[in-house]
């Protein structure tokens, strides 16, 4: 499924979305559905990636959900909907708003944000998920 179609709406009566990081409805015609789980910043051999520096992680977040969607044939553009799980909010808020708009582009996903109190690992500072439309079934594993 192309860009085309999905369709992102900010409805009038509805605030507008801070920093443009996000749109409030995010439609997609009928097509494949992928949800690619929660990454965090961990490397192919499981290590963690730059603990405690939460833009190093972002990037590296970012960099994983990238892989992850081409695995499927999809992009950012195909991203319906983004949920980030951060351990502290003022820092990824600082650090998201100069990497995220390189991924996201002019017309952002659907985006739920939370903060929690710590994610599995204790050096991991954000968690990624995605849900993307388009694409294909075809993809790789990972031996």
């Amino acid at each position: 499924m192309s860009s085309e179609n999905i369709v992102k709406t900010n409805p009038p009566d509805l605030h507008v979305p801070v920093d443009n990081l996000y749109t409030h409805v995010v439609s997609a015609r009928a097509g494949l559905v992928h949800r690619i789980g929660g990454q965090v910043a961990v490397d192919r051999n499981g290590a963690n990636v730059a603990p405690g520096d939460m833009a190093a992680q972002i990037r590296e977040v970012y960099r994983q959900v990238t892989i992850a969607l081409a695995a499927v044939g999809c992009t950012w553009a195909d991203v319906i909907h983004i949920y980030t799980f951060t351990t502290d909010m003022d820092s990824y808020l600082a650090a998201e708003r100069d990497i995220a708009p390189a991924y996201l582009g002019a017309s952002p996903p659907a985006s739920t944000l939370v903060e929690v109190s710590r994610l599995v690992d204790r050096d991991w500072r954000v968690e990624v998920q995605v849900d993307a439309v388009g694409g294909t079934l075809e993809g790789s594993t990972h031996e």
